[in-house]
């Protein structure tokens, strides 16, 4: 593997890392108390709430090293 190679494989990474960094942040927005949804949805939304903001978390920590 060439060092362009190397580069561009990393600089990929970097993309895809910031990308979902993006969607992360869209998906661990509040739950709005007002969404017209059951209380079975709502503690899903909130786990999954949970989930987005603790792989938010990681690919922060991964994009700073």
């Amino acid at each position: 593997m060439t060092e362009q190679e190397i580069l561009e494989k990393i600089n990929l990474e970097i993309k895809k890392t910031k990308e979902k960094i993006v969607d992360y942040t869209d998906m661990a927005k509040p739950i709005s108390p007002d969404d017209a949804i059951g209380r079975l949805s709502r503690m899903d939304a909130i786990n999954n709430k949970s989930v987005a903001e603790s792989a938010l978390h990681k690919a922060k920590e991964i994009s700073k090293n």
